[in-house]
């Protein structure tokens, strides 16, 4: 069934919440060849098969809930697509970090982008938009997306790593090395990414912040200097090679 997907080779952007991939999002959709919608929630897309005789058909075809699931997936992006006119699909929900395995089952072909940023700096962005309390209700969010983009990051087929530091300070060199990865020409425009229509920027699908609206490439926010760092974090600044 793999080899009849209609995007047979998507991008799928890695990253914890908060980590600046919808930023990186309209970068790429700023090319003219990548279209990147807003976040698609593909892992809530889910097919019921209501009754025997259904089930009774779709067993005949041998195609299983997951099955039909990924051909729904297949569609939407097919769909989305063809209706921008481009040749290549990028994809940035934060929870593809939990469904990668079916992502790869899915897309065989698919090429992914691991993106991450400072952990302190993840966990005071979650806080400041007020999905914690404080740093250390917002390590747990963290760190349960950290160990996902790490597992998923270690199995998947082929990827091209970047942070968000590096995409914020040195914006044209990072995007010409993920143009090489997906195998397509560098495109100056990509850094004016406000000159290009990239959907609605509203909570539940992205970024929604006056700093992304406003459509110019800013200095990354740096992790709050006096924060009482939860060992949690300590953990991850360590592992992804940041000074906690």
């Amino acid at each position: 069934m793999p080899d009849q997907r209609l995007v047979p080779a998507p991008v799928f952007i890695l990253s914890p919440i908060r980590s600046g991939s919808t930023l990186l999002r309209c970068l790429l959709g700023s090319h003219p060849d990548v279209h990147a919608p807003h976040e698609l929630h593909l892992g809530g897309l889910t097919v019921t098969v209501d009754d025997e005789f259904t089930d009774l058909a779709m067993r005949t075809l041998d195609l299983g809930r997951q099955d039909l699931e990924h051909l729904l997936w297949d569609r939407l992006l097919h769909r989305q697509l063809t209706e921008a006119g481009k040749t290549v699909l990028a994809e940035k929900s934060p929870g593809n970090v939990f469904i990668w395995q079916r992502l790869t089952a899915c897309w065989p072909d698919a090429r992914y982008i691991i993106l991450r940023r400072h952990p302190v700096a993840i966990a005071d962005s979650i806080r400041r938009a007020g999905d914690a309390t404080d740093l250390a209700e917002a390590a747990v969010t963290v760190d349960k997306f950290a160990t996902a983009l790490d597992e998923a990051a270690a199995h998947v087929p082929t990827s091209v790593s970047v942070t968000y530091e590096q995409l914020t300070a040195e914006p044209e060199v990072t995007c010409k090395t993920l143009c090489e990865y997906i195998g397509i020409p560098w495109e100056p425009a990509m850094l004016d990414y406000g000159r290009h229509d990239h959907g609605p920027f509203v909570y539940g699908i992205g970024d929604w912040s006056p700093q992304i609206a406003s459509g110019r490439i800013q200095d990354a926010t740096p992790p709050p200097e006096d924060a009482d760092v939860p060992p949690l974090l300590k953990h991850w600044c360590e592992r992804w090679g940041y000074s906690a």
